[in-house]
């Protein structure tokens, strides 16, 4: 058993404990979900479960063993694949781990080729890790600590970033994993993860909070309302769960439909699903769009003769990893060079820093010493008044929820979901005509996501064209105007987001699974027909 017990921990350069007399236990075979807000301590408790973080007071212990233990025992997968890879070559990778176990060079081999099997990559074990999708690092990161045999997984958002075909995939190995007898911790902010789960446990400012199963969660009244119950997928599961469905079974959009229509549930589900809210924009605003542009990598068609329109509003792009999105994106913004073809912001050539753009890790983009000086150089770096900057960084800082002492720390001190929050408030600190926003929500909790689609929509209010590049269509259908489906670098759909909404034949075009809020839509409005 992994035991985490009694255990406080606190870093050196923030105010208070990270970690409160936190005491979790993960028994061999079993899956527990961690859940919590953004800097509740979900990221912390990973490092401390896995011995890269030692506890101030408190004791982790595997199978009764302590310390060296821990390195053995417990595999660690980071949000993040691309900060946990460390060789060029993905079967070099996958073996890297066991190499440094110091076993014999034959053992080494086998296992490498063992865990390539069981994550069913074999077929990239020649490729470089570089070049793979956000999935297939994803996959092989986890292939590297799989190859060491541990028996505990700790998790710590590892499907983010991932599309849904790539996320299914991961998820579906952690099972595989979890039923071979490997216990995994996992911490999370999706409602997928908490329907696989055997137990959940919710941090709240660095203490347990609530602990039971996911049954318990979703029937009851007055556990805690934490990231990922406030979505429309988990209210209408919710509906289901406490009207004596079985939570597992919920995963599944069509059985949660036919569930419904059993008890007679169709208009709670549908209420708890959400309506579409129209985002009100400006009669008279920005306009962004591609129009033929075509984009090359090393002989691989990024962008093959892509035409998409941005007008003012939201408009969502999304398709599969590998599709262009970001590379659509990335020209939308101006900071790429087209093959051919031509970004345009009404109806000129966008030019280098004329769009706002926030990049898929938009925390990468943070580098002052402060949250306020990172978000003031933007309007200091235009030429703005100290006045002026202020008012900027006051106005940006309030629109993503950070507070005064959130300002004054260093960037590189806030937990993942609190930097991603900071560096788009950079972004939004100078009033731009439009806005490509690559995943900005991924790794926020529920605040922030909610924060965030609350600015979104006000930039559209005020007439600029923003561009959401997503692979969580399902929560930004209510509030877009548009949506755009890539595919292979070409445009597989395009329709208004009234049509993306409660039919999944635009999403089929494109090769994508529908989103579970639509096809569940769709399916109690075929019935009700």
């Amino acid at each position: 058993m992994l035991e985490i017990d009694h255990v406080s921990f606190a870093y050196a350069d923030a105010h208070g404990h990270a970690l409160h007399d936190v005491s979790v236990s993960v028994r061999p075979g079993e899956r527990v979900v961690v859940l919590g807000a953004n800097g509740s301590g979900k990221s912390t408790l990973a490092r401390v479960a896995n011995g890269s973080a030692r506890p101030l007071s408190g004791s982790v212990r595997v199978d009764g063993e302590k310390d060296g233990a821990l390195v053995r025992r417990v595999g660690y997968v980071r949000q993040d694949p691309a900060s946990q890879l460390v060789s060029a070559r993905v079967f070099d990778e996958v073996a890297f781990g066991p190499a440094n176990l110091g076993l014999a060079r034959q053992e080494v081999v086998s296992r490498a080729n063992e865990a390539l099997e069981r994550c069913r990559i074999e077929e990239l074990a020649d490729r470089g890790t570089a070049g793979l999708s956000g999935g297939q690092q994803q996959l092989v990161a986890i292939a590297g600590v799989v190859a060491m045999r541990p028996r505990y997984l700790v998790l710590d958002e590892i499907c983010s970033h991932l599309d849904p075909l790539a996320r299914i995939e991961v998820e579906d190995l952690v099972d595989s994993l979890a039923s071979g007898g490997v216990g995994v911790l996992e911490m999370a902010h999706d409602v997928r993860s908490v329907l696989r789960a055997a137990r959940v446990v919710v941090l709240d400012g660095g203490r347990v909070a609530w602990e039971g199963s996911p049954g318990e969660l979703f029937a009851s009244e007055t556990a805690p309302r934490t990231a990922l119950l406030d979505g429309p997928r988990s209210r209408a599961i919710a509906v289901a769960t406490r009207a004596g469905a079985d939570v597992a079974a919920c995963a599944d959009p069509d059985a949660l439909a036919a569930f419904a229509e059993a008890r007679g549930l169709e208009s709670e589900v549908l209420e708890a699903l959400g309506s579409r809210e129209a985002t009100a924009a400006a009669p008279a605003g920005h306009a962004l769009s591609l129009a033929g542009a075509r984009v090359d990598y090393d002989g691989v068609r990024a962008l093959d003769e892509a035409t998409l329109e941005a007008p003012c509003g939201v408009t969502l792009v999304a398709g599969l990893s590998g599709s262009g999105k970001t590379t659509a994106a990335c020209a939308l913004a101006g900071v790429l060079e087209l093959g051919s073809g031509a970004a345009l912001l009404d109806g000129d050539a966008v030019r280098p820093g004329g769009v706002g753009l926030a990049f898929q890790r938009s925390e990468d983009q943070l580098f002052a010493d402060t949250v306020a000086d990172d978000i003031a150089f933007g309007p200091r770096n235009a030429g703005a008044g100290e006045v002026e900057v202020s008012a900027a960084v006051a106005r940006a800082a309030g629109e993503m929820g950070l507070s005064e002492e959130l300002l004054a720390r260093s960037p590189f001190s806030l937990s993942g979901g609190q930097r991603r929050r900071a560096a788009l408030a950079g972004v939004i600190a100078l009033d731009y005509g439009a806005y490509v926003l690559d995943e900005p929500s991924a790794g926020l909790d529920a605040r922030g996501r909610r924060l965030l689609c609350s600015l979104v929509t006000g930039l559209a209010r005020r007439g600029a064209s923003v561009v959401l590049v997503t692979h969580a269509v399902g929560e930004w259908l209510p509030v877009a105007d548009r949506v755009v489906m890539l595919r292979d670098g070409r445009v597989a759909s395009s329709c208004d987001a009234a049509e993306a909404w409660s039919s999944t034949a635009p999403y089929a075009l494109a090769g994508l699974p529908a989103p579970y809020e639509v096809r569940v839509r769709e399916l109690l409005g075929r019935r009700s027909a």
